[in-house]
């Protein structure tokens, strides 16, 4: 018999299922949804544009503010913000109240994710379950919206209510769970000994992730006008992605983050031109297993690295965030642009950055092994 009051196990990956299920369910029909509130194409671009700037920005200063003043604060705040933002969107009634909106919970849905890594850091320490669950709820995410959208077409609230229910769950979710307080590092501005520390992850994923930018802008269209796929045989594909990511980042934590990276990196460059050669339906999903699994292998490495080598976990953490979010912005206006010759262009571009991502990945690894090569001879030379 219990002698106190029920306390459910609350994990860190179940947040963060429920945080990216709201994030793509919140996010798939935008173009949609502003098409019909007549934005033109370069509105629709700056909508998504004002979405990932304020992530950006929100992502370095409450990173930040976690390691500061406490990583549950912030995280519980940022659920909390994100809810309430998640229900001002079905309210927009143009293209600059839904950029208004979309900015605005753009900045809530950065205020958590980095507070939500130092959580898992201490509460739930292998990065590839913490990492699979977030693919997991993007998937679900995704197919849940879709959902909501057959049974009530022609209208997009049911599925911003069912975002802003997933954002309130995860904080319930939140304030369940037994989230040490933390707060005690000082962290001057702009946190330069963070940045130098991590500066080759950051730029290895700024170049990789502006790559895959760029098709991610072209990508449906690609699908549909150059490979003849259906709008189902489309949403598919997006789909099989991230279960995919789920099923690899279960088994992978064993492995050095370094050599996730590289293999993640090496994946993408050939990712990118095999959706070049692949020519129908079944042989785009046969591809989406490599994309997933080269994008598992390396945010997982990612994450390993920056949990490994970070005492200031939310404020390094906030910043990969942000570097995610520059690459959204600035690849789908180079993506975009590379069309303009052809929907190959951006293809063969991103598979070229990829492998100058990984490139500098080696040889950011060579440098840290010498710095850590024992000087002189060697014992029995």
């Amino acid at each position: 018999m219990s002698s106190g009051p029920f306390r459910p196990r609350v994990r860190p990956r179940d947040v963060n299922f429920l945080t990216n299920a709201a994030s793509a369910a919140s996010g798939i029909f935008i173009p949609l949804y502003a098409m019909g509130l007549r934005a033109s194409p370069d509105q629709i671009g700056f909508i998504i544009a004002a979405f990932n700037a304020f992530v950006l920005f929100s992502s370095f200063v409450f990173g930040r503010a976690a390691d500061i003043q406490g990583a549950r604060k912030v995280l519980r705040g940022g659920l909390l913000f994100s809810a309430a933002a998640a229900l001002t969107q079905p309210l927009a009634f143009d293209p600059l109240s839904l950029a208004a909106s979309r900015a605005l919970l753009g900045f809530a849905v950065g205020m958590y994710p980095a507070a939500l890594l130092a959580y898992a850091k201490t509460a739930d320490s292998l990065m590839g379950k913490f990492a699979s669950y977030g693919s997991l709820g993007w998937g679900l995410g995704n197919l849940a919206a879709g959902l909501a959208s057959y049974f009530v077409p022609g209208t997009f609230w049911p599925v911003f209510a069912l975002s802003s229910a997933s954002w309130f769950l995860a904080f319930l979710f939140a304030t369940a769970a037994p989230l040490s307080e933390t707060g005690t590092l000082r962290i001057p501005l702009p946190a330069r000994t963070v940045i130098r520390r991590n500066l080759s992850v950051y730029l290895m994923m700024l170049i990789r992730h502006t790559g895959a930018n760029m098709v991610w802008a072209i990508f449906p269209l690609f699908l549909s006008a150059s490979r003849g796929l259906s709008e189902v045989e489309i949403a598919i594909v997006y789909a099989f992605n991230p279960f995919v990511q789920f099923a690899v980042m279960q088994r992978i934590d064993r492995y050095r983050s370094g050599w996730l990276i590289g293999v993640g990196l090496a994946g993408s460059s050939v990712t990118f031109l095999l959706f070049l050669v692949a020519w129908d339906f079944w042989t785009m999903m046969a591809v989406q297993i490599l994309l997933g699994t080269s994008w598992a292998t390396l945010y997982v490495g990612s994450l390993k690295l920056i949990t490994e080598t970070n005492r200031e976990t939310a404020t390094a953490g906030g910043l990969f965030n942000s570097t995610l979010s520059l690459s959204s912005i600035v690849g789908p206006v180079l993506g975009g642009y590379l069309a303009t010759t052809g929907y190959e262009a951006p293809m063969v571009a991103a598979s070229i950055l990829s492998a100058a991502a990984l490139g500098l990945h080696g040889v950011e690894a060579r440098l840290r092994a010498r710095t850590r090569a024992p000087s002189g001879p060697s014992p029995g030379s």
